[in-house]
This record gives structure tokens, C-alpha cells and sequence, in this order.
């Protein structure tokens, strides 16, 4: 019977150590699962921040964009306005030197006819080809302008890009599968067998 007492104590040990070690693990897991979902909670944390922050940015460089076209129309503009006054001028000039031929001094009929003609003739000549000219560059701003335009959209687009979609996180981990503690049930069985073992028929 002593031996039996023996017995039951070292099953009741054993198995106290088996729950224990149990436990041990058990524990270890789910420290091992706080530490992946803190990991994961920071990770997306400072996605959530990166991207907050690359919009901000997009949104600067979508202006910068903006601004650069207007400021090449600007300037397309006013080579077109100095080129409108240095045309302006050339017809002034043009229509004074003709004033300045057609006086043919005492000269009448035709010759003064045919001097006043020619000025005229002149003066239509140059003004065709100034207008000509106007017409050229204003064509050649606005297509400047189409194209510069176009290739702002394409870098608005190239940015917008960047930033279109937020990021997405895979799954958060995953809740450990925890070791179940050995039954009571098992260690009262084995007493009970150890004892009805040894107890005298």
C-alpha cells in the first residue's frame, strides 16, 4: 500500500509538471502573438502616416505642375504681345515711308499717279506679309500651348498615380492554437488503478 501512496504521488507530480510545462508553452505563444499583432499595429501605423504624407506631397507637386504651364503660357503670351507691337510698328513705319514716296514734288499726272501707286502697292505688300507672320505665331503659341498642356496632364496623371491607392495590409496574425492542460480525469483513473493494483485480493 505504501508503494501504492509512492506511486499516486509521483503520477500527481508528473502530471502537475505536464500542465506546467503546458502552461510554459502556452504562454509563450500568446506573448509571441502580442508581439506580431504590436509589430503589426506599428507597421500599419507608419503606413498609414507614409501615405498621408505622400498625398500632402503629391498635392504640392500637382500645384508646382500647374503653375509651370501657366508660367510657359505666360511667356508664349507675351512673345506673341512683342511680336503684336513690333508688327505695329513696321505697319506705322510702312505707312509713313508711303506718305514720304508718294510726294512726287512738282511732278503731276502721271507720274505722280504712278509713284503714289507704287508706294501703295508697297505698303500692301508688307502689311500682308506682317500679317502673315502674326497669324504663323499665333498659330505656333497656341499649339506650344496644346502641347505644354499635355504634357502637364501627363504628369499630373504620373502623380496621381503614386498616390491613387492606399495601402493595403495582408491579414492580421493569426490567434494561437493553445496546448490543452491533461485531464484530471486521466491522473484519478491512473490513482485508482495504481491502488486497486496493490490492494491485497
Amino acid at each position: 500500500m505504501i508503494s501504492a501512496g509512492f506511486s499516486a504521488m509521483g503520477q500527481v507530480a508528473e502530471h502537475n509538471a505536464q500542465n506546467q510545462a503546458i502552461a510554459g508553452r502556452n504562454r509563450a505563444r500568446l506573448r509571441k502573438f502580442e508581439e506580431e499583432n504590436r509589430l503589426y499595429d506599428r507597421e500599419v501605423m507608419l503606413d498609414r502616416a507614409q501615405y498621408r504624407n505622400d498625398i500632402q506631397l503629391e498635392d504640392i507637386k500637382q500645384d508646382d505642375v500647374y503653375r509651370a504651364m501657366v508660367n510657359q503660357w505666360t511667356e508664349e503670351d507675351q512673345k506673341l504681345n512683342r511680336l503684336f507691337a513690333e508688327s505695329d510698328q513696321k505697319i506705322e513705319k510702312a505707312i509713313i515711308e508711303m506718305y514720304e514716296n508718294e510726294y512726287a514734288g512738282t511732278q503731276t499726272g502721271r507720274t505722280a499717279a504712278r509713284l503714289a501707286g507704287k508706294s501703295a502697292k508697297k505698303l500692301g505688300q508688307q502689311k500682308s506679309e506682317i500679317l502673315h507672320n502674326l497669324m504663323m505665331s499665333k498659330e505656333e503659341t497656341a499649339i506650344k500651348k496644346d502641347i505644354q498642356y499635355e504634357q502637364a496632364k501627363e504628369k499630373s496623371r504620373d502623380l496621381y498615380e503614386q498616390i491613387r491607392f492606399a495601402p493595403i495590409h495582408g491579414p492580421t496574425p493569426m490567434q494561437p492554437e493553445l496546448e490543452p492542460k491533461k485531464s484530471s480525469a486521466g491522473l484519478i483513473l491512473g490513482i485508482g488503478s495504481t491502488i486497486a493494483g496493490a490492494w491485497p485480493e
